[in-house]
């Protein structure tokens, strides 16, 4: 659900990724960093 009201919030104007977790776990700092490199990895 969240992932679908950021959607709704930028209202199109940026693309919405989803890094999920079970559990509701935070995700770590490299665990975001990663997940960055991989879609800006993707685009190019």
């Amino acid at each position: 659900q969240m992932v679908e009201d950021v959607r709704l919030a930028v209202n199109g104007e940026c693309p919405v990724e989803f890094l999920g977790r079970m559990g509701g776990m935070i995700p770590t700092e490299s665990e975001i960093l990663n997940r960055i490199r991989q879609i800006i990895g993707r685009k190019e």
